[in-house]
């Protein structure tokens, strides 16, 4: 093993309905066993560092259900998987019915072509009005959105840091793109099926 890609998926249920975030992390998974110990070690990592942070971003009635990982770079494939029991977002409101969430645009180093899309599953009546975010909503993803940009230093191992990443299989075996900052899209995503980028 070496620098390889790894997906990281939150889980979600969000009024009852089932959803999913795809993020990405590149980190040098040498000193691991397996992929799949790599893969688990990016879970809890990432649930140290950016469970509060994604709690503030979402609505009471949003749920985190878990953290799954797997490497995309390199064969085998194992997941790590971290579960919670229910994990409830700190948005006062109602829920929106129709499914409109957030969306947070990922931008790469050197102003690459690529962009990532992360919807944010949910969002409550509060923070949303007439299809414009109150201001208190827009404070909050600026403030917990460098959870998108932060690099996670990963425990066992030789303890490596691992980069978020804008992924692309265009070319094989992939393109990785690091992450320079994230922003809130002025303009509100609906999803109306399940809440997983493109």
């Amino acid at each position: 093993m070496a620098i390889n890609t790894y997906s990281l998926i939150p889980s979600y249920n969000a009024g009852g309905q089932f959803c999913q975030n795809v993020l990405h992390y590149q980190f040098d998974d040498s000193s691991y066993g397996d992929t799949a110990s790599a893969a688990l070690a990016l879970c809890n990592a990432f649930d140290t560092a950016n469970t509060t942070h994604l709690k503030s971003m979402l609505p009471t009635s949003t749920s985190i259900l878990s953290y799954r990982s797997r490497c995309l770079t390199a064969p085998g494939g194992f997941e790590g998987i971290k579960l919670f029991a229910a994990v409830a977002g700190l948005r006062t409101g109602l829920l929106m019915a129709t499914a409109p969430s957030p969306v947070i645009v990922l931008f790469p180093t050197a102003n690459a072509k690529p962009r990532g899309r992360v919807f944010l599953p949910g969002v409550s009546d509060s923070d949303l009005t007439d299809g414009e975010y109150a201001s208190t909503f827009r404070t909050t993803v600026t403030t917990h959105a460098v959870m998108f940009v932060n690099t996670l230093t990963l425990a066992g191992g030789a303890t490596p840091v691992a980069t978020p990443v804008i992924y692309s299989r265009a070319t094989s075996p992939g393109s990785s793109y690091t992450v320079e900052y994230a922003r809130l899209s002025d303009m509100c995503g609906t999803q109306r099926r399940r809440q997983r980028p493109a």
